[in-house]
């Protein structure tokens, strides 16, 4: 997951150390939604006495407390990398590494094109059984397409 979540063109350490700080703060907006996820999973359950199944309120639950204890966890790891030059160089190197970076976007587009043919897939067959499934999958499709296609246009003007 180096390249997914590291990568990186920065050529000083200075450079790397502001790569960093934006990678923390990321990091809390992630602890963020953690939070807001696990939260409201509590008042469902505790507050609003909402009849929610117990299921759901179980992955809630465990999605909230999973994200924020890994953004925690990666916030401080971050933090004391700042803290050592050493390191920090270490990780620039790393994570400026060219065959890194290939190899995370050609994993990346496969990942993508695995997602999507395995929605289309649950969407027809899974559409038998509930229609819903259908519109909801199509829709998150279209989405990533039409953010794909913005993305390159946006990318490609910049660049």
């Amino acid at each position: 997951m180096k390249g997914l979540l590291c990568n990186t063109t920065a050529k000083t350490n200075e450079e790397y150390r502001q790569v960093v700080k934006v990678r923390m703060y990321r990091f809390l907006c992630l602890g963020f939604i953690g939070s807001i996820t696990l939260a409201i999973a509590l008042l469902a359950e505790f507050y609003w006495k909402l009849d929610v199944n117990e299921h759901m309120l179980g992955v809630y639950t465990g999605v909230g407390a999973g994200l924020l204890a890994a953004s925690i966890a990666l916030w401080i790891k971050n933090k004391r990398l700042l803290g050592n030059e050493e390191k920090l160089k270490e990780s620039r190197i790393s994570n400026a590494d060219e065959r890194i970076q290939e190899i995370s976007s050609r994993a990346f587009k496969m990942a993508a094109i695995v997602m999507l043919v395995a929605m289309y897939a649950v969407a027809l067959i899974g559409g038998l059984f509930y229609p819903v499934l259908v519109e909801m999958l199509l829709a998150i499709i279209s989405v990533f397409a039409f953010t794909y296609v913005v993305a390159y246009f946006a990318y490609s003007k910049r660049m």
